[in-house]
């Protein structure tokens, strides 16, 4: 009788949530930064609401090339629970950190759902100044503070 073990995926990677605006940029550089200090891949999401039409506008086109000069690869998903598509990605990809913007008031808690279903994931907030703030799980110092990149790659 062979065991069965489901393998899950290697943590190999930084993943930075995007949604549509260019000055999502900020965060695939802190995003790159992470990265490298963890020696791993960066993976760059964006998770756009369906009444959007499915359509990719410039700015998302923006963002994509951004990620490819940041040597990441982007993936867009059109889905309404974007947290809870998030959280499956994170998965899927072996997310070790997650970075995201910083909602001016906590409008669809899309990151209090992601680190309520995946306490044990690092997640970054960086600030539209460039400051990061943390949520680290108990049992693990996110070390120390970064500062968002500076604007170029």
């Amino acid at each position: 009788v062979k065991n069965h073990k489901k393998t899950l995926p290697k943590h190999t990677s930084v993943l930075v949530c995007v949604t549509g605006q260019k000055d999502c940029d900020r965060l695939i550089r802190t995003g790159r930064q992470l990265a490298d200090a963890h020696q791993v891949e960066l993976q760059v999401l964006s998770v756009q609401p369906t009444s959007l039409g499915y359509q990719i506008g410039e700015e998302l086109e923006y963002l994509r090339q951004t990620a490819r000069d940041a040597h990441a690869e982007m993936t867009v998903f059109f889905h309404d629970e974007a947290a809870l598509m998030t959280v499956g990605f994170i998965k899927q990809v072996g997310a070790i950190h997650v970075v995201t913007g910083m909602a001016e008031a906590p409008i669809n808690g899309f990151v209090d759902t992601i680190h309520q279903m995946l306490p044990s994931i690092p997640i970054s907030m960086v600030s539209k100044e460039g400051v990061v703030y943390n949520i680290c799980p108990d049992s693990e110092d996110c070390g120390a503070p970064l500062m968002a990149a500076p604007q170029s790659l």
